[in-house]
């Protein structure tokens, strides 16, 4: 499917747009007008194609007219003519006339304008139709805001903005002439609408004010290398059909929202995956499954490029608050794939749908590999804030966990423990954890020498069972846990039939062999039949972590 060309924010540039007009001479000539009969005036479109899609800015032009413009179109004379037919409600340009004419005429001025904004690896070129005044070039990067975001097809008029976000512009340059600037701008993404805006003042060198001081540009394709897609895929960025909807009334959700309104049969969402090869992919839907209408697991149809291939079962998650992640090993092809989650007869509806994950099937998944930490995030549903450099991440700032969650699986953990002076000791020596199904502590703390290990200690299965040898290392020195785990497990009707079991080795050498766990260790998750993230605690030291990759086991 082809993107939009331009997308028009509504209310913001436009309302109900009417025809566009090519100008074919003049300052702007090969760029286009067009009028809008609710916000009335006249704006203006530059377009260019990028890896062979065609994309642009718009801008604001003129205002004042005596009716909103139905029509616009070019005279012989080379005057633009605006016909205005208002009515009530939104078919009229509030406070103005229910019809109108106007002719506008070029009076061959040069207003201190944008003339062009044109995308650039990494950011934009804008050309002025002036030069940039002195005051307004000294610390020119301070006179740019810029903001991002996409939008999703919903049946709701408007259509609400998807993933805002606001970015950084790193750096302005202005050429010899003065009349273009380049910006550096980070974190920009394809597919988005960037807004640009320079707050006034904002002036040439002849003393004239910045005409339009925003633009809007429709970033379908970067120059350059494109960001690649996956391997996750925020809910509220798929396409949405029948009466599911964005929403942010609970916590702890991926990116800017999750999607909700599964009470009504025909609600999808469609994702739109992008894999290399063809070949079989653990596909986990971020979910939750509260109490309402009733307690216990519920059923969406999964359609992988347009035929259902299962019902898929949610089991529950006690609350709306808490998510957990429902896996499929599904069979995609090389390139574009469509991944849909309908309700349909049979099914029960009333989920709510939060991130999709796409990886390779039976292979380990890096959580951790020393630079992204895009498979995590704090309890609270924020982006982590724990810095990493040198390819570790530093406790920081609260706990994080992962964004999917599983069941039974592999866990290679690497972390590093600060040296502390002697009087620091107990739990405040060096103390982490590595919390299993977010459920379950395995402690992390500086116990080097310890002769006589306890159920607080390193390497304990936290208050429920010491390690049978220390195997901690000094600090200041990489440590590693390898696990083996195997959840609990629990009968249709939510009862538990098993405890979970672990396995660790610890700097290798076995420290638990096969040992159960009868319930939640302290500050764990209550117990449950959905699978749980793995969660890294901040107890308050300078803990690091490396290298993390977990395999799930079927």
């Amino acid at each position: 499917m082809s993107q939009p060309v331009l997308w028009l924010p509504q209310n913001e540039i436009a309302n109900s747009p009417s025809n566009p007009l090519l100008l074919t001479k003049g300052r702007f000539k090969g760029q286009m007008l067009f009028g809008d009969v609710t916000y009335g005036g006249l704006q203006r479109a530059y377009l260019e194609k990028v890896k062979g899609q065609y994309q642009g800015a718009v801008f604001r032009y003129t205002q004042g007219l005596e009716a909103g413009v139905n029509r616009i179109t070019l005279g012989p004379d080379g005057a633009i003519y605006a016909g205005g037919l208002g009515a009530d409600g939104n078919w009229g340009q509030e406070g103005k006339l229910r019809y109108g004419l106007q002719k506008l005429t070029p009076n061959g001025g040069n207003t201190f304008d944008i003339q062009a904004m044109r995308a650039k690896k990494g950011g934009f070129e804008l050309e002025y139709t002036q030069p940039l005044s002195e005051e307004t070039a000294d610390n020119l990067v301070s006179h740019y805001e810029a903001q991002q975001w996409r939008y999703t097809p919903t049946q709701d008029y408007g259509g609400p903005k998807i993933a805002e976000e606001t970015l950084k512009v790193a750096s302005a340059t202005l050429s010899r002439d003065r009349k273009k600037v380049t910006l550096a701008v980070e974190g920009l993404k394809p597919g988005r609408v960037v807004h640009l805006r320079s707050p006034r003042p904002f002036g040439s060198a002849s003393g004239e004010t910045l005409w339009s001081t925003e633009a809007w540009y429709t970033l379908n394709a970067m120059p350059g290398k494109q960001p690649g897609q996956g391997p996750l895929y925020e809910a509220e960025e798929a396409a949405l059909t029948g009466a599911a909807g964005v929403n942010t009334d609970h916590r702890a959700y991926s990116g800017s929202g999750f999607v909700d309104r599964y009470g009504t049969r025909g609600a999808t969402t469609t994702f739109d995956v992008t894999v290399r090869g063809s070949g079989t992919y653990d596909v986990g839907l971020r979910y939750s499954n509260g109490p309402n209408p009733f307690q216990g697991t519920k059923s969406l149809s999964l359609y992988v490029n347009g035929e259902k291939v299962k019902q898929t079962a949610f089991r529950s998650t006690g609350d709306w608050d808490t998510w957990s992640t429902q896996t499929e090993a599904l069979r995609l092809r090389a390139g574009h794939n469509s991944i849909a989650y309908r309700y349909d007869e049979g099914d029960t509806g009333h989920v709510n749908l939060d991130l999709l994950s796409v990886d390779r099937h039976g292979g380990a998944v890096e959580l951790f590999g020393g630079t992204g930490l895009d498979r995590w995030q704090h309890t609270d549903g924020r982006p982590v804030e724990w810095p990493v450099t040198g390819g570790a991440m530093e406790v920081c700032c609260g706990d994080i966990r992962t964004k999917n969650s599983y069941d039974d699986f592999k866990l290679h953990v690497e972390y590093w423990l600060p040296e502390l002076p002697p009087d620091v000791t107990g739990q405040d020596r060096a103390n982490s954890g590595v919390y299993l199904q977010d459920r379950y502590e395995l402690q992390i703390l500086d116990s080097y020498g310890d002769t006589t290990p306890d159920t607080d200690e390193a390497g304990a299965i936290y208050l429920k069972k010491a390690p049978d040898v220390n195997a901690a290392r000094a600090p200041g020195t990489w440590q590693s846990y390898d696990i083996v785990f195997h959840a609990a497990r629990y009968d249709a009707e939510g009862g538990k039939t098993a405890d979970a079991r672990v396995t660790v080795v610890w700097n290798g050498k076995k420290v638990h062999d096969d040992v159960t766990i009868d319930s939640p260790t302290g500050g764990g998750a209550a117990e449950g039949p959905a699978a749980g993230a793995i969660r890294l605690q901040d107890h308050g030291n300078k803990v690091r972590y490396r290298n993390i990759l977990i395999e799930p086991l079927r």
